[in-house]
């Protein structure tokens, strides 16, 4: 293959771009090219890929990772039942507590009065965050 044609298709290649047949080309040549000072760096990569190819995972893998998981599956099954027991005893607690309000009581009596404040909270904090904006966008 000539060195234009594998330039375009390394383009193409690092564009994303190349069909599987292409990259099958592209890593023929890497693997028979000559010493083409260019390209070189090219070799060693496509070699590396053909290498990780060729790696097969042993018959055992399996069995083995079973062995590794299978205790912690048993602890983390004892650690969530666990953790579901206390978090049925503090909901309960906060559930059927009553709920004291501790000397608070409300700040204004009239609900439009309570609405105008609210309105006029949300106006400032608005005005605050359209400050920041102008800010970000300059």
């Amino acid at each position: 293959m000539e060195k234009a044609i594998v330039k375009a298709l390394l383009e193409k290649y690092w564009a994303a771009e190349t069909t599987l047949e292409e990259e099958r080309q592209l890593a023929e040549y890497f693997k028979t090219a000559g010493g083409d000072e260019e390209l070189v760096a090219y070799s060693a990569l496509f070699g590396y890929f053909e290498e990780e190819d060729n790696i097969v995972a042993s018959p055992d893998l399996e069995a083995r990772i079973l062995r590794t998981i299978t205790p912690v599956r048993h602890f983390s099954w004892s650690m969530v039942a666990a953790a579901a027991a206390i978090f049925v005893v503090v909901g309960s607690l906060f559930l059927l507590t009553p709920v004291k309000r501790g000397g608070m009581t409300d700040t204004y009596d009239d609900p439009e009065q309570a609405l105008a404040a609210v309105r006029h909270a949300l106006l400032v904090a608005s005005n605050h965050l359209n400050e920041g904006k102008q800010i970000i966008n300059k």
